[in-house]
C-alpha cells in the first residue's frame, strides 16, 4: 500500500478541474478490512475535505460510516455521494457470490443511515447474472427494498467475463449456487465476455418498469447535484443522464447524439440550437449562455 497516498492525492488534485469528481470506485472496495488499520481511504478523504473536492464512493461495507464526518464536510461545500452495491436480496445467494461481506439487510441499513445524514446515496445492482438474480421477482425484491430504504437512485450492470480466468471462476460459482446449465451462459456470452444484446435489452426494459413502479430514479437525478457544479458540468451531466436512459430504452441513435452533445458542452462549447431541441432543456435553460458557440468552460 502507498504510504504517501495522501500526498499523491494532493498532487493529483493540483492538476484537475475543480468540477472533476474523484471516484473511489475501483474493482477493489475502498473499505477493505485493512482500512481499519491503515486508514488509506480516510487519508484521501481528508485531503478532499481540506480542498474541498467532489467525491463518489462505491462500497459494500458499513465501514464507510467511519468517515461520515469527512463526507459531511465535503458535501456541505461541494459534493459527496456514496453508492452501495448489492447483487441479491437473499443471504444464501449473496454469500455464495460475495463471501464475508455485509448482508443485504446491513446494506439497506447503510442506505438509511447515509440518507438520514444528508449524504446522497445510490445503489448499484450488480452484477446481473443470468439464471441467478435476473428474474422479475428477484429484481422486484431488490428494487422494492432499496426504494423503501430511501435510496436516491439505482443503476445496474451485467456480469462481465473478459478472460478465461473470470469464466472459470463463474463456472465454479454456478456449480455452488445450483444445477444450472452452463450451455445457457455460453449462448448469452457468445464472444466470451459481453452479454447478448437482445437479452440485455429485455432485462433493461423490465428493470425500468420496476423502478418506475417504485418511483426510484435510474441514475443520478438532477436535484441531487443542482448548484453543486459549474454550468458546463451540470448541463453536460443532465444530457448524459438522459442519454443513458435512452440507451436503456434501446434508443441508440438518440443516446449517441446525446453523449456527443454532452461532451461538447463539457469542453466549453454551447451549440445553442441543439441544446434548445434537447428534451431536458427546461432543466438547464437558465444555465445556457445567451449567445455563441465555443464559449470558454464556465
Amino acid at each position: 500500500m502507498m504510504a504517501n497516498i495522501a500526498q499523491s492525492a494532493q498532487d493529483e488534485l493540483d492538476t484537475m478541474h475543480p468540477d472533476d469528481v474523484i471516484g473511489l470506485v475501483a474493482d477493489s472496495d475502498p473499505y477493505q478490512p485493512a482500512e481499519q488499520r491503515f486508514r488509506r481511504t480516510r487519508s484521501v478523504l481528508t485531503v478532499l475535505a481540506e480542498r474541498p473536492h467532489p467525491v463518489v464512493i462505491m462500497t459494500k461495507s458499513p465501514f464507510v460510516l467511519d468517515d461520515l464526518d469527512l463526507l459531511t464536510q465535503i458535501h456541505a461545500k461541494r459534493f459527496a455521494m456514496v453508492v452501495v452495491s448489492v447483487m441479491s436480496h437473499t443471504q444464501d445467494l449473496q454469500q455464495k457470490f460475495e463471501d464475508k461481506v455485509a448482508s443485504f439487510a446491513q446494506r439497506l441499513a447503510l442506505v438509511r443511515t447515509l440518507k438520514q445524514a444528508g449524504i446522497p446515496v445510490g445503489v448499484a445492482f450488480m452484477p446481473l447474472v443470468p439464471y441467478i438474480n435476473d428474474t422479475d421477482y428477484a429484481m422486484t425484491q431488490v428494487i422494492q427494498q432499496v426504494a423503501a430504504a430511501g435510496a436516491d437512485f439505482v443503476y445496474w450492470d451485467y456480469l462481465r467475463m473478459p478472460n478465461i480466468r473470470h469464466r472459470n471462476r463463474m463456472n465454479d460459482v454456478m456449480i455452488r449456487v445450483g444445477n444450472y446449465p452452463l450451455s445457457y451462459l455460453r449462448e448469452l456470452y457468445r464472444d466470451g465476455s459481453t452479454i447478448d444484446l437482445l437479452y440485455q435489452s429485455e432485462r433493461n426494459a423490465a428493470l425500468l418498469r420496476i423502478c418506475d413502479d417504485h418511483r426510484l430514479p435510474v441514475r443520478l437525478p438532477y436535484p441531487l447535484f443542482r448548484d453543486r457544479f459549474g454550468p458546463s458540468y451540470t448541463v453536460a451531466h443532465i444530457i448524459a443522464q438522459q442519454s443513458s436512459r435512452d440507451a436503456l430504452h434501446g434508443r441508440d441513435v438518440l443516446a449517441s447524439q446525446g453523449h456527443t452533445l454532452a461532451e461538447a458542452v463539457w469542453r466549453g462549447e454551447w451549440p445553442i440550437e441543439r441544446l434548445k431541441n434537447h428534451p431536458t432543456f427546461p432543466l438547464f435553460r437558465e444555465l445556457v449562455p445567451s449567445s455563441g458557440l465555443g464559449s470558454a468552460v464556465l
